[in-house]
């Protein structure tokens, strides 16, 4: 049943996704990391059952035989098994809830069952069994999942009733088993109507985290835009001052012969007219001969 569940999770088959960055990629890593941890704190919820069903056959409150040993031990084999391989390979990508929480409290809890079937008198003990993994969902599953899993599990334990009395209905006890099944309905509605509780806590957490790391990432951007328009202004005030500086080296009252025409520097040479506006600008002379002149210097190419 928990593995009909598990396939018909997957999500249907999509166009190929664009590969992911390095940074996409590290954070995958991560969370998958962080997946296999909380799968290792399921692995000693199921060696601490194990021991905890030898210890009440030992003390006497039921028993076990050997082929339902075996049938135990390898059902706890095949979850942990698979679930690691699932985990390992990245396979639980595919599932519409990567950890596999869900699936995992369905499936354990199966391990609970067998055990309320096997040990009928031992049937109040047995529901913590269940309830230590049901409540590893608290912090992952939304109350519709929680639903999903309650409903599941109260099904299975209305079939094993009817299954206890169908096989022996002069030995069942109807109001004690009534009770039971009551009592473990309430436990678990509470538990269902508390992670929704979380899960609803855990989604506004995580909008107002969204919500102030976007206010975040657009104040650095616009910090980063400041400080881009601070160095296109300095540069252009460079610039500027350049310009200006060139601008007021011809500025004022400049000296020149009023017959050759030469201009005297600040060290009192004379220079050529050409020679120092070059110097003191970014102009250049190209030599030519006005009209008058070439009648004057020149006449034969008049």
């Amino acid at each position: 049943m928990c593995f009909a569940l598990i396939v018909a999770e997957k999500k249907h088959p999509m166009t190929p996704k664009p590969p992911l960055s390095k940074e996409q990629h590290t954070i995958l890593k991560g969370a998958q990391r962080l997946r296999l941890r909380r799968f290792g704190m399921s692995v000693i919820t199921y060696i601490v059952a194990i021991l905890a069903t030898f210890l009440a056959t030992k003390l006497g409150i039921g028993a076990l035989s050997n082929i339902q040993w075996a049938m135990l031990l390898g059902w706890c084999l095949f979850g942990m098994i698979s679930f690691f391989i699932l985990f390992y390979t990245n396979a639980n990508l595919h599932f519409s809830e990567a950890s596999l929480t869900r699936e995992q409290i369905i499936f354990s809890s199966i391990y609970g069952f067998l055990l309320m079937y096997w040990m009928p008198d031992a049937r109040a003990i047995i529901f913590l069994f269940i309830l230590a993994p049901f409540s590893f969902g608290m912090l992952i599953l939304t109350f519709q999942q929680f639903l999903f899993v309650t409903t599941c599990m109260l099904g299975l334990y209305g079939g094993l009733l009817v299954i206890d009395y169908t096989n022996n209905p002069q030995g069942f006890d109807i109001h004690y088993q009534l009770y039971l099944f009551l009592l473990f309905s309430i436990i678990l509605t509470w538990f269902t109507f508390f992670g929704g509780f979380v899960s609803v806590l855990r989604r506004r957490i995580r909008i107002q985290k969204d919500a102030f790391r976007e206010v975040n990432e657009n104040y650095l951007h616009e910090i980063n835009d400041r400080k881009q328009t601070q160095l296109e202004k300095d540069k252009l005030i460079v610039k500027l001052e350049e310009s200006l500086t060139k601008v007021r080296t011809l500025e004022g009252i400049i000296p020149i012969c009023m017959h050759c025409k030469e201009i005297r520097d600040d060290k009192g040479s004379w220079n050529k007219l050409e020679i120092y506006i070059s110097e003191h600008s970014d102009a250049q002379f190209s030599h030519s001969l006005c009209e008058k002149c070439l009648k004057k210097y020149y006449p034969e190419f008049d």
